[in-house]
């Protein structure tokens, strides 16, 4: 079995469900010793049993990164972090009207702020050590405003920017930094949605999403790469969406 990401240490956040909980698996699967994240301690443990007989590893630790506190001790107890993917997020679909301050600033609480902070204690120990990889996962919304998700989209927008600037300043260290744009990914996330007018607009989709496995083999093709290469940016929709 090849396992690229051998000894490598990696931080997977959002690993309850979806699109982290793949990528958790998938770089188990590629050798890596995955420290997975997220707030439903019950449904991280289950991710655990998940890869099959592999050469790596997942080690869950349960908490909230809205927490300042939990995410310091979550980046002292993972070890020396090679690999960050940031998948934590959370979204609420409505017309801009319709939003309440509270779902305004929830979005871009855990979007943006907990990620920001995460990322940077992550990336001073990279630099410390003189390497690593940071993925951020963001949106084909970080260039492309929808309709009812204009503050969703305001988040990947600052995320962009984020992974852009850290990119140009830690490249120089040995931080790779590769920014993920997907288009709708099938994951609970969606599920939430009640707005009629947002659900009638998502059930005419005349294709297939993409699935979470396809999105984490994406990412383990951009920590795969030769290590002079980066994949600064990679964006991926469904087959049938293309613009």
């Amino acid at each position: 079995m090849s396992a690229p990401l051998r000894g490598r240490i990696a931080l997977v956040t959002g690993a309850t469900s979806g699109i982290g909980r793949a990528i958790a698996i998938t770089l188990a699967r590629a050798g890596a010793q995955v420290v997975a994240t997220g707030r439903r301690a019950a449904e991280l443990e289950l991710v655990i049993g998940e890869t099959g007989p592999c050469e790596g590893s997942i080690r869950a630790i349960a908490g909230d990164l809205d927490d300042p506190a939990f995410a310091t001790q979550l980046v002292r107890e993972a070890g020396p972090i090679d690999i960050l993917s940031n998948n934590a997020g959370t979204l609420s679909y409505a017309p801009l009207l319709d939003l309440t301050d509270a779902e305004c600033e929830a979005m871009f609480r855990t979007n943006v702020l907990a990620t920001l902070r995460l990322s940077r204690q992550v990336a001073a120990g990279m630099v410390q050590r003189g390497g690593g990889h940071i993925v951020m996962m963001t949106s084909l919304a970080a260039r492309e405003i929808y309709r009812f998700g204009v503050i969703y989209a305001a988040t990947k927008h600052a995320l962009t920017a984020i992974a852009s600037g850290m990119r140009l300043e830690l490249q120089g260290q040995g931080v790779r930094v590769t920014e993920i744009r997907t288009g709708m990914v099938a994951t609970h996330m969606r599920d939430r949605i009640s707005h009629p007018e947002v659900l009638a607009t998502v059930g005419s989709r005349k294709y297939d999403p993409l699935t979470a496995q396809e999105v984490a083999d994406v990412v383990l093709m951009a920590l795969t790469t030769p290590e002079n290469a980066c994949l600064d940016i990679v964006e991926m929709r469904p087959r049938k969406a293309a613009t």
